[in-house]
């Protein structure tokens, strides 16, 4: 459940960057995330949050959609692409500094 997405890019002591890309109607591995991190949308993306194996949400994002999480708890979830076309994110999971800045997008949500 440590695999936050589907390949990892990156680490070292400061950062963790994973790949995550999910064919259409592909859901992600169940995982947790335990310290903060930024996702970055690189491809337009419908995506439902999954938890406990139930749809809790649905958003619409545009291509370059970035937000940072705050984890104050750990967080325990999967993805799933609602879209007829391939995701792909990356995740920033951040080692240090955890909780010192507040959570926020880059506003490319699209408006429900």
């Amino acid at each position: 459940m440590d695999q936050v997405g589907t390949e990892l890019l990156f680490e070292n002591d400061t950062v963790r960057v994973w790949s995550m890309e999910l064919a259409p109607g592909g859901t992600s591995p169940l995982h947790r995330h335990e310290i903060d991190y930024v996702i970055a949308y690189v491809t337009p993306s419908r995506i439902s949050l999954v938890r406990d194996g139930v749809v809790v949400q649905t958003d619409e994002f545009k291509d370059g959609y970035v937000q940072y999480i705050r984890v104050a708890q750990p967080i325990v979830h999967q993805i799933m692409n609602t879209a007829r076309t391939r995701h792909r994110q990356l995740i920033v999971e951040l080692k240090v500094g955890e909780g010192l800045s507040p959570t926020s997008d880059n506003g490319r949500k699209v408006p429900a």
